[in-house]
């Protein structure tokens, strides 16, 4: 098995400048994330089908915009 060149702390860093660039879509992702394992959003299947949705629509974006789709 060959190693990437790319290191583990270069990915730390391109995934924080994109975190820095993209804060609004990062914060809807991690809302979702958090709604997600609340005992009480998850008893509500309409609310987690929808978050789930808005969920893979925000990956799919993400996806698209750095061309990995």
């Amino acid at each position: 098995m060959t190693r990437s060149a790319v290191s583990h702390s270069d990915l730390v860093e391109v995934s924080l400048s994109n975190f820095r660039e993209h804060r609004a879509e990062a914060a809807r992702w991690l809302a979702v994330e958090v709604l997600l394992s609340d005992p009480a959003a998850l008893e509500d299947d309409d609310l987690v089908d929808r978050l789930c949705t808005l969920q893979d629509r925000l990956e799919a974006l993400t996806r698209l915009r750095y061309g990995v789709a």
